[in-house]
């Protein structure tokens, strides 16, 4: 009687090794990103248009060491169809416009970084209740375990 062979089947630890290179890329891939911003440079006052997509949270924006947070922002979907929809209503897959006031600022080149976080200003529950409603459901993982925070300059201009 002839035993058949069983098939062999790579270590487990290849596996994970394989996880470890491939998780980075699908994470980053769902990162928010900045696809334009206008104008790139003006002086304290100046309204700013950020375009961007994979923006999922509740946004805050620092410059210069100073943070303007959501209540201070203008966001709005970029689909004109949904303009008039108020920035706490916005579906979490679209594309969103972020608009913000210049703060004021000595003239220079400065870091924008704009924060995604999980819930509103100061509501830990909220963010604790979203997240962990998010890890049970596997599909939305590259959105929650992704960077959380995209990055562009601004030049800030004397004023006139």
């Amino acid at each position: 009687m002839d035993k058949k062979k069983l098939p062999t089947y790579p270590p487990f630890g290849i596996f994970c090794f394989a996880w470890v290179l491939i998780s980075p890329t699908l994470f980053a891939g769902c990162a928010p990103k900045i696809i334009e911003i206008a104008p790139q440079q003006g002086p304290p006052g100046t309204f700013v248009r950020v375009s961007m997509e994979y923006l999922v949270g509740w946004p805050r924006v620092e410059l210069g060491g100073k943070m303007i947070d959501f209540y201070q922002l203008k966001l709005q979907a970029a689909d004109s169809n949904r303009k008039d929809v108020p920035g706490e209503e916005l579906v979490w897959i679209e594309n969103k416009i972020l608009r913000f006031i210049v703060p004021e600022l000595p003239p220079g080149e400065y870091k924008v970084t704009i924060h995604d976080d999980k819930g509103p200003p100061n509501d830990e529950i909220y963010s604790i209740l979203e997240t962990t409603a998010y890890l049970i459901f596997p599909p939305v993982w590259p959105f929650v375990f992704r960077s959380n925070a995209a990055v562009t300059t601004f030049t800030v201009l004397p004023k006139n």
